[in-house]
């Protein structure tokens, strides 16, 4: 038997990036709409069953056509079980239905066990730290244990579930969700502990790759990832240590876009130290390349390079300013480092704080 595995779709979310308005509807659509590419995914990998594993909705509010459009879809697969279970985000909008699936079976707050074909999936939606102590698993099958929550070496309430506590207990799959990114780690000898992450990041703190896990019960169960995202969200670093014209850092960020995918949201982060005097104008190049992608926005995390002995006998402006900064011990070193900045910006008849 073949399994989708996926979690924290966190449909009608208000998304995380700072998106212009219009993009971020046509990207809450897309997580919407992206529900039943997974249904069909699972179609096409031969799957019969899904798992979602908690924060199928982004909060317990949930929008009547969010709430119509998974109902619609998960009776438009007949041949799929859906195994759902409610995550930390929502509330009970999809338990609370008057109607539901029969294809759609839901855990409850304690142990929930559905059993078919050599195969016992069991989950429940409230975390506690002795909830393993009540599992009970069949030794002659495969298991298959679906939570959401922090993984642990000892489990608590809320939401923290203990690798340690579940070892040993016939766990050869633990379907979880709460982490939006891959990952996979043992349990015990034989079990293993993997999260699927979100199938599409939302911000730029879920860069990379996301997708989804199938998992296939024959045999010695095994899992693999797969990518499924439509738009990957990327920072793209771009060191300008050592540059000395504004034109340097454009040309080095239009290389560094070269491999860029267009359907990609993207931000483009200035790292390094630089010299004082180099001119970076971080609006010029977001608009030379906003144009090639969904979204891209430019962040500056680079440091001004200063070396106070090197204008100890430099009697400019320039020279005097800065020796008062960095000799101001009431200042941290980013402070003077942001005060530097400013005022060599203001000396060139730049505004820092217009870019």
């Amino acid at each position: 038997m073949k399994i989708l595995h996926t979690s924290d779709i966190h449909i009608d979310s208000p998304m995380t990036s700072r998106l212009p308005a219009a993009k971020i509807r046509e990207r809450r659509r897309e997580l919407l709409l992206g529900f039943d590419d997974l249904a069909r995914a699972a179609v096409t990998e031969g799957c019969q069953a899904m798992i979602i594993a908690g924060d199928l909705f982004d909060s317990e509010e949930v929008s009547k056509r969010a709430l119509d459009t998974v109902l619609g879809v998960i009776e438009r697969y007949p041949s799929l079980i859906f195994f759902y279970l409610k995550g930390n985000h929502e509330g009970d909008a999809l338990a609370g239905h008057s109607v539901l699936p029969n294809n759609l079976l839901i855990f409850g707050e304690d142990w929930t066990y559905f059993c078919a074909d050599g195969l016992t999936v069991a989950g429940r939606s409230i975390c506690s730290d002795d909830m393993f102590d009540t599992l009970e698993l069949p030794s002659d099958t495969k298991n298959i244990v679906v939570l959401h929550g922090e993984l642990r070496d000892r489990s608590a309430f809320p939401d923290i579930i203990g690798r340690s506590d579940a070892a040993g207990k016939n766990i050869d799959y633990m379907a979880l969700g709460h982490y939006h990114t891959y990952s996979a780690e043992p349990i015990g000898e034989d079990g293993l502990a993997v999260y699927s992450g979100t199938p599409e990041g939302r911000g730029f703190d879920e860069v990379g790759d996301m997708g989804y896990v199938v998992i296939d019960t024959e045999g010695k169960l095994t899992h693999r990832f797969v990518s499924f995202a439509k738009r990957k969200m990327q920072i793209i670093k771009v060191d300008i240590t050592g540059l000395t014209r504004g034109q340097d850092i454009t040309e080095l960020v239009k290389t560094k876009l070269s491999d860029v995918n267009p359907s990609d949201i993207v931000r483009v982060e200035l790292v390094g130290k630089y010299v004082t005097g180099l001119w970076k104008d971080t609006e010029a190049i977001r608009e030379r390349f906003e144009g090639g992608f969904y979204y891209l926005e430019v962040k500056d995390s680079s440091k001004i390079e200063i070396d106070p002995d090197s204008y100890k006998n430099d009697r400019s402006l320039k020279g005097e300013f800065i020796r008062l900064v960095t000799a101001d011990e009431s200042l941290s070193d980013e402070q003077k480092e942001r005060i530097v900045a400013c005022g060599i910006y203001a000396l060139m008849g730049d505004n820092i704080y217009d870019r």
